[in-house]
């Protein structure tokens, strides 16, 4: 009874704090939409395998640079665009400085396509062992699905069941990991309307909430999810939720390399995406982070382009500045590729570390 009365006053006062956080003038807020049984669900216990279940904003308070382990479990085939992941990179990245890693991973080759669309016993292993390599050291460690163009492109009811059901049995098989373990819903879901990601979210965050009622999910807008997209999107009613969104503003220069970046005006510009996104934050009461930034060292596309490595080094600490500046922690793409930050085979880090741990 007593844990029970504790778990409601918990409540109570972060919602009245989080109250406090909105400005009283020219506020900008979005419809807050209440998912079929995320707000209905009986709690959970107050403590998982590795610590106490917290709010989001004390998770994002807590979160701090992350790193992506990018081209791996979202590869067709692990090791298939970059080495597959071994335990010494969590090692790597802790001893670095990072504060979570983001997992990306791609569910399609690994699920049957037919009812009731298991995964792949073996895969599902492998990715828990990956997930354990994380959470045994005490890591933040973000999931999600990732390319998932079979869904996104033509999007219906037959491939948004398959996509449920991979849901279903990853919040089932991770229900009794560490509070640690955040859950992405999906990853910028291009081709898709706004309405159907609002749709989509509700669903999926009510079919977490069936067994993880207190986990921190994160959610997004459509198409890549800039930061104007996730302001449009729609907000769950959900205690436990992370708004997101990805930038590599101007991509003429982060992902194409054919501009120079660093002149008042670009600085400017994008200190402009982290005030208007901390004020959006604010209004809303709902804390944000951004699992994609870089900047890379060439354009995969066209591998002649190559960015300006001082330029580069410039532009990614300025993220991570205004991100500790607005309490909006990032998480640097980096693939084993164009966008290297840590060498696997080598177990180093480029000169980028010392832009984003400081």
């Amino acid at each position: 009874m007593r844990s029970t009365i504790s778990f409601f006053l918990s409540i109570m006062i972060t919602l009245y704090l989080l109250s406090g956080c909105g400005s009283s003038s020219s506020v900008e807020t979005n419809p807050i939409v209440s998912s079929p049984s995320a707000t209905t669900s009986t709690p959970s216990p107050e403590t998982g395998n590795g610590g106490s279940f917290e709010s989001a904003a004390v998770i994002v308070a807590a979160l701090g640079t992350g790193i992506n382990m990018g081209n791996t479990l979202d590869a067709p085939d692990e090791g298939e665009w970059a080495l597959a992941a071994e335990e010494y990179y969590f090692d790597a990245y802790q001893d670095a400085g990072f504060g979570h890693v983001r997992i990306p991973i791609t569910w399609d080759t690994h699920v049957t396509t037919q009812a009731p669309y298991s995964i792949d016993a073996e895969w599902f292993d492998r990715v828990e062992q990956i997930i354990d390599w994380a959470l045994e050291r005490d890591i933040y460690v973000m999931v999600n699905a990732h390319h998932e163009s079979w869904l996104k492109n033509n999007f219906n009811s037959q491939k948004e069941a398959r996509f449920k059901a991979i849901w279903e049995q990853v919040s089932m098989r991770f229900q009794n990991k560490s509070p640690k373990l955040l859950f992405e819903i999906l990853n910028e879901p291009n081709g898709m309307s706004l309405a159907d990601v609002d749709n989509l979210n509700l669903e999926i965050l009510a079919i977490i909430r069936a067994n993880n009622p207190q986990r921190t999910v994160i959610y997004s807008g459509n198409g890549f999810t800039p930061a104007e997209v996730m302001k449009q999107a729609n907000i769950p009613d959900d205690s436990y939720l992370i708004a997101n969104f990805h930038s590599y503003d101007p991509w003429q220069f982060a992902g194409q390399c054919n501009r120079r970046w660093g002149s008042s005006q670009d600085i400017q510009a994008l200190e402009n995406i982290y005030e208007d996104v901390n004020n959006w934050s604010q209004n809303n009461n709902i804390p944000v982070i951004v699992n994609e930034f870089g900047a890379a060292l060439y354009d995969f596309t066209q591998p002649q382009n190559a960015c300006n490595e001082e330029d580069r080094l410039a532009y990614i600490k300025q993220h991570v500045q205004l991100q500790q500046e607005h309490g909006i922690p990032g998480a640097v793409w980096c693939d084993g590729g164009s966008f290297q930050i840590y060498d696997r085979a080598s177990n180093t880090f480029s000169n980028a570390l010392s832009s984003l741990i400081f």
